[in-house]
């Protein structure tokens, strides 16, 4: 099995522990606060799924918002919840469900950055490329932290896409995105 498979099954089976990597985070798209939770709330012993209500669908919608997926906490498991369970469980190669049993739950008070979105490439500027930059510097070195995605940046995101054996393109897409903020050495 290749490292990057090793990597995102652990993730999924919510082995992968991650420890917190920047501050709280705002994102110019949703203007939504990125806030994991300090102390993450124990996984209450039975799933949560559609038509369910109660404090637990609640906990699970506000983890969803600091997830930068919006949902109104109002304790009420109904079809866009149901949508955005399984839109954060397609984001963090989870199977998409809509059920939010023990990993969902986990992964939901991770504190791994989320996807922006959108890919990240040569010419970006910004938060999220010093997001990258930063996390580069940790796994492979030598990368300034500017916020600006040129050739450098670019060349030390196909060395890390080469070395985890993902699509060499220089672009930080979902997968890469994953990958680069979910691996531990």
């Amino acid at each position: 099995m290749s490292l990057k498979k090793s990597v995102i099954c652990l993730t999924a089976a919510g082995f992968l522990a991650v420890t917190p990597l920047f501050p709280t985070q705002s994102h110019a798209g949703s203007q939504v606060k990125s806030q994991q939770s300090s102390t993450p709330e124990p996984y209450p012993g039975h799933v949560i799924k559609y038509g369910d209500r109660g404090s637990d669908v609640k906990k699970v919608q506000q983890q969803l918002t600091r997830n930068l997926i919006p949902t109104t906490a109002d304790g009420i498991f109904g079809k866009k919840t149901l949508e955005n369970v399984k839109l954060f469980q397609h984001y963090r190669f989870l199977t998409e469900d809509g059920i939010v049993g023990p990993t969902t739950w986990n992964t939901l008070y991770q504190t791994s950055l989320p996807y922006p979105g959108h890919v990240t490439k040569i010419g970006d500027k910004g938060e999220n490329v010093v997001n990258i930059q930063k996390r580069l510097k940790a796994v492979v070195g030598n990368v300034t932290v500017d916020g600006d995605f040129g050739p450098k940046t670019e060349a030390k995101v196909k060395e890390f896409q080469k070395k985890m054996h993902l699509q060499v393109d220089g672009i930080v897409g979902r997968e890469t995105w994953e990958v680069l903020f979910n691996y531990q050495e």
